[in-house]
């Protein structure tokens, strides 16, 4: 019994020895599997890094070919980790090589990182982002790949390690089994010579590999340098020698790095900054030990190297140094590119900011420093208009104005604060945004000195130019007023500052920002009111000088509001000025009258002249004329367009003279409206032929009670006379100025003494009374 336990303990023993001695035969084969896939993969990454030394320009072909490579190297370092089993990776952590995997590990995820930059570089299709960027590219490839070709040297020592322990489990286990069991000798000796026999192989296959992996170092483009645990060099390729030293035959094996850079240092190869030998070549030592990560020097002739430190855990030192002159200097230039188009880029925004013709601020400028002051606090404005600039430019020229308006923005730059902000805003208009805190009465303080001020004739050449300037100021409070809307309300005080006479200074009040609110309400409503009908013709009746009976009649706008009631276009033109929608206003009271004329025919009543206001641009609507077209003929004579004097008919566009000559072809009247109130030429108001003048209501208003008055009426009306024009005079308020204008050759009359402007239904109810008015007194006299 005891002898049957021992030989069974005997061949477990002598079964597990030969177990363990095969198992060994066999992962020795497989550590020359991973000593030759090892080798691939540095071979695979040197070509990768020789091609990309050799075709630098990163087109696409270029690119293939180094993800080529790349995928190699990488299908070596999966192959190591996919090819053991779970068991066997164990078995590498016991054997205390467990670094391996991970090493294989971490270049499967460096090239996995190259081979996503390569991907997405050969799909993109942005060339010239991929030019712009080469130089960056290129040194991260570099970089990529000396970390592959590192990780191929150090997984080289774990590999002597698997094959020693094997060997000498193999040789241990090989010896038991072989004193164990004779009768097995020749089998195991046979084994094992084969097993030698496979090692002498691999030793071979290995000196090959080493030959062929001096090749590679040499062939590097990059230098490449072994040093052991003592710092001593044990070999080097000539491109090391060459980044290392200005003598590269002065590198020999043997030599530390230190004795090495301090002979380069002394020598002025490198640029030390003022630091000695010593200090410099420690100051390198030191950082590279406590970094562990690229270094970058700068070496003679305005070179640069990369220096990349790295250490095997049994001590060993590997250094390599990369050529990255190209990349610094194109760094460089766009470095200096940046600064020179952000020299050019402030250069415009300071201009993009300022008016060129006086040098004060624009208007952008202002918004930008309006928002910015209301963001933190309220913000109080001076809007200053030039009174009386128009005549300055049309009498002296232009160069005149420029001259007065440089004059004022030196004014304002003299008798503002530093920290207040004037600008200029349009052709004679001025802004002032006082300095934080500004209140009330400092603002009008200042508006009353600036006014002194411009009040002051300018001289221009050996000629006066003598202007004024109105002021309107406004306080805003963030919290209840926008920026746009405090612009606005100075618009509005400056409005009233003109309206009050000109060379005056009104602050913004409740009252008008009450009206301010309205104006913006009915503007809001404006489009939906055109949509809903509620703007409607009004009509006021015009009469024979000499017999005071009916002539025709002025249609005129009126909005009957929902909410305000009926508003005079005193309150709506020029928010339709502001929309641009005069044309659609026109065209609504156009057709409401044609409608309301037409009820008023089909009850008997016949108007005998119907006179329409008419803005520019819906004269100039081809849509308009189109219309117009399907009046009849015998209608058309009965219809009359007025269009204000103060339009400058010298100075209209092409298209309104000829629509004005197209509408006079047609048949239809032309009058010319408010004549004498504004500054076109005799020669304009002669150029369009008129039908009739009508004299403005501010001229007849003092008649009876001025001479003068008189006697631009009767000039008027000779003028009128010349030109074979009627005369028409609205604003007849009373008798006595009727029996004037009579006396003088008027041919017709309008105005409050006849009637105000009413509805079609109040015309057609009071028709009787508004023919008849006045005749028998007229008979009379």
């Amino acid at each position: 019994m005891a002898l049957t336990r021992m030989l069974g303990l005997f061949a477990a023993i002598l079964l597990l020895s030969t177990g363990i001695a095969f198992l060994g035969y066999h992962y020795l084969k497989l550590a020359s599997e991973y000593r030759k896939n090892n080798f691939i993969h540095l071979s695979e990454t040197q070509r990768a890094m020789d091609y990309l030394e050799e075709h630098p320009k990163l087109e696409k072909s270029e690119m293939e070919v180094l993800r080529a490579h790349v995928a190699a190297a990488q299908a070596q370092a999966i192959w190591c980790v996919a090819n053991l089993s779970a068991l066997e990776t164990r078995a590498f952590h016991w054997l205390g090589v467990g670094s391996a995997l991970d090493i294989c590990k971490y270049d499967i995820r460096t090239s996995e990182l190259l081979l996503a930059r390569l991907n997405g570089l050969i799909e993109s299709n942005d060339a010239r982002h991929i030019v712009q960027t080469t130089p960056y590219l290129v040194f991260y490839f570099k970089r990529g790949l000396l970390r592959m070709r590192e990780d191929s040297f150090a997984f080289q020592p774990f590999v002597d390690i698997i094959e020693g322990k094997l060997g000498l489990l193999v040789k241990i286990s090989t010896l038991i089994a072989s004193t164990g069991l004779g009768l097995l000798f020749s089998l195991v000796a046979a084994k094992l010579v084969r097993a030698w026999r496979s090692q002498s192989d691999q030793t071979i296959e290995m000196q090959r590999m080493a030959q062929r992996f001096s090749l590679a170092i040499q062939a590097s483009s990059d230098g490449f340098a072994l040093f052991n645990k003592e710092r001593v060099l044990l070999t080097c390729n000539d491109r090391y020698r060459e980044l290392s030293h200005p003598n590269p035959a002065f590198i020999r094996d043997g030599m530390t790095a230190i004795e090495i850079m301090n002979d380069a240092a002394d020598k002025g190869f490198y640029q030390t900054n003022g630091l000695d030998t010593a200090d410099f070549v420690s100051g390198h030592v030191l950082q590279m030990r406590s970094d562990h990560d690229d270094v970058q020097l700068e070496i003679s002739d305005d070179r640069h190297v990369l220096v990349r430190f790295s250490q095997t855990e049994f001590g060993d030192q590997v250094i390599t140094r990369t050529n990255i002159t190209d990349a610094v200097r194109n760094a460089r230039k766009q470095r200096e590119y940046t600064r020179t188009l952000k020299k050019a880029k402030d250069a415009v925004e300071r201009q993009s900011l300022t008016d060129p013709l006086t040098g004060l601020a624009n208007r952008r400028q202002l918004d930008v420093a309006l928002h910015a002051q209301m963001e933190i606090g309220p913000a109080s404005l001076i809007r200053i208009d030039l009174d009386r600039f128009k005549q300055v430019n049309d009498v002296l020229g232009h160069d005149a104005g420029d001259h007065v308006l440089r004059i004022v923005a030196k004014l304002l730059t003299e008798h503002t604060r530093e920290d207040d902000l004037p600008a200029r805003v349009g052709g004679d208009e001025f802004v002032v945004l006082c300095a934080p805190g500004t209140q009330l009465q400092d603002a009008t303080i200042l508006a009353s000195r600036l006014l002194h001020a411009i009040k002051h004739p300018v001289s221009y050449g050996k000629k006066r130019c003598i202007f004024g300037a109105s002021f309107g100021i406004a306080i805003g409070d963030p919290s209840i007023t926008a920026p746009s809307e405090l612009l606005s309300n100075a618009d509005a005080a400056l409005y009233q500052a003109k309206a009050d006479g000109r060379g005056k200074i009104v602050n913004f009040s409740n009252d008008m920002r009450k009206a301010a609110k309205q104006e913006r309400a009915l503007a809001d409503r404006f489009m939906q009111a055109l949509g809903d009908g509620e703007f409607v013709p009004y009509f006021q009746t015009q009469h024979d000088a000499r017999t005071w009976k009916l002539s025709g009649v002025e249609v005129l706008a009126r909005w009957e509001h929902p909410i305000d009631g009926v508003l005079s276009p005193v309150k709506f033109l020029g928010i339709a000025k502001q929309l641009g929608l005069e044309a659609e206003l026109d065209t609504v009271i156009f057709e409401a009258a044609e409608r309301a004329v037409a009820v008023l025919k089909t009850a008997g009543i016949i108007l005998p002249r119907v006179a329409f206001n008419v803005s520019a641009s819906r004269i100039i609507d081809p849509l308009f004329l189109q219309h117009l077209k399907l009046i009849p003929h015998e209608k058309r004579k009965g219809y009359v367009f007025e269009r204000l004097e103060s339009i400058s008919y010298e100075d209209a566009s092409q298209h309104l003279v000829m629509a004005i000559d197209t509408l006079k072809d047609m048949g239809f009247k032309v009058d010319v409206d408010d004549f004498g109130s504004g500054h076109a030429s005799i020669n304009s108001v002669l150029s369009i032929e008129p039908d009739s003048l009508k004299i403005d209501r501010r001229i007849i208003s003092p008649l009876g009670k001025s001479e003068r008055a008189g006697q631009m009426v009767s000039s008027i009306i000779e003028l009128a006379r010349s030109m074979n024009a009627r005369v028409i005079a609205e604003g007849v308020d009373s008798e006595e100025k009727a029996i004037i204008l009579r006396e003088k050759g008027c041919d017709e009359l309008q105005g409050y003494f006849f009637s105000q402007p009413m509805s079609a239904a109040a015309l057609a109810q009071n028709m009787t009374t508004y023919n008849n008015r006045g005749a028998a007194t007229a008979a009379q006299q």
